[in-house]
C-alpha cells in the first residue's frame, strides 16, 4: 500500500503549486493593479474629507439613489470607502479575477490538451479538482489580503482612518463573493470542459446578482428575489458599517461548496477532451 501511494503524495502536491506557477504572472498584474486602484482612490480622499460641499451635494440627491451607490456619510473614511471602493468595484474587481482564474484551471487544461499529463499523476480527478480549487482560495485570498493591508496601512497617510475590523468584514464580504463566483467559474468549466462558456456563465451570474441586489431598492417585484442574490448576503448588508453578519456569509459559503460539489460530480463523469 505505501509503495502505491507514496509517489502520489509529492505529486498531489504539485498540482496546486503548479497551478499557482503558471498564473504568478497573472496574480502579480493582478496585485500591481489592485494597489494603484487603492492609491488612486486614498489619493482623491484629502480633497473631500471634511468638505461641506460634498455633503451638501450629496445630500441634494434623491434618496433612491443615496441607497442604491451607499452614499451615507460620504466624507468620512468609511463612508468614502463604502461608496467608492466597495459599493462595487473592489468586488468587481476580485470576481472578474476569480472567474478568470477558475474557468481556467479546468477547462484551460483541455484546451490546451495539457490534461492528459495532469491526469498522468496516480491520484483522482476528485483530488485534482479539489487542488485546483485550492490554488484558487490561495490567489483571491492573496488579493483580498493585499487590499485590507494596501487601505488599512497607506489610508492614515491620506487622512483616511477607519477601523480594522470594519475593513476586514467588507473585505471578507468581496473576497467571499469573488469566491464563490471563481467557484462557479471553475464548475462549469469541469462540467463542460469550454473556458469561455464558464468565464461568460459565472460574469453574467455575477452581475445580475449585483443587479438584483441593488434594484431591488427601487423595483418593488425585485425584493423576493434579492434573498437569492449572494450580493444581498455579502455586500449589501454594509459590512463596512455593520460588522460581519455570519448568517449571511455562512449562506454564500454553503453555495459556494455545492459548485464545489458539482465541480467533482461533474469532472469525475464526463468524458475529457485529450
Amino acid at each position: 500500500m505505501s509503495s502505491r501511494t507514496s509517489p502520489a503524495a509529492p505529486r498531489l502536491r504539485t498540482i496546486t503549486a503548479r497551478s499557482l506557477r503558471e498564473q504568478r504572472s497573472s496574480l502579480v498584474g493582478w496585485a500591481g493593479g489592485l494597489i494603484v486602484f487603492c492609491l488612486v482612490m486614498l489619493a482623491v480622499y484629502p480633497t473631500i474629507h471634511g468638505n461641506a460641499n460634498f455633503g451638501d451635494l450629496i445630500n441634494a440627491y434623491p434618496e433612491p439613489l443615496r441607497k442604491i451607490f451607499q452614499l451615507e456619510d460620504y466624507t468620512t473614511g468609511a463612508g468614502y470607502l463604502r461608496t467608492e471602493v466597495f459599493s462595487f468595484v473592489a468586488p468587481l474587481l476580485l470576481t472578474l479575477f476569480a472567474v478568470l482564474w477558475g474557468s481556467d484551471l479546468v477547462a484551460g487544461e483541455e484546451e490546451r490538451r495539457t490534461v492528459d499529463v495532469l491526469l498522468a499523476t496516480p491520484v483522482s480527478r476528485r483530488r485534482v479538482v479539489i487542488q485546483k480549487w485550492l490554488a484558487l482560495l490561495v490567489g483571491v485570498t492573496a488579493l483580498g489580503v493585499l487590499m485590507e493591508l494596501a487601505l488599512g496601512l497607506l489610508g492614515p497617510a491620506f487622512q483616511l482612518h477607519v477601523s480594522w475590523a470594519a475593513l476586514s468584514a467588507a473585505v471578507v464580504g468581496s473576497w467571499l463573493f469573488a469566491l464563490a463566483f471563481g467557484t462557479l467559474g471553475l464548475a462549469v468549466g469541469a462540467a463542460t470542459g469550454r473556458r469561455g462558456l464558464a468565464r461568460g456563465l459565472a460574469t453574467t451570474l455575477a452581475l445580475a446578482s449585483y443587479l438584483v441586489a441593488t434594484l431591488s431598492v427601487l423595483v418593488s417585484w425585485l425584493q423576493p428575489a434579492r434573498n437569492f442574490s449572494l450580493w444581498q448576503h455579502t455586500m449589501s448588508v454594509d459590512p463596512l458599517g455593520t460588522g460581519f453578519h455570519y448568517w449571511h456569509l455562512s449562506i454564500v459559503a454553503l453555495v459556494t461548496l455545492a459548485f464545489l460539489a458539482w465541480a467533482l460530480w461533474a469532472y469525475d463523469r464526463r468524458d475529457l477532451a485529450t
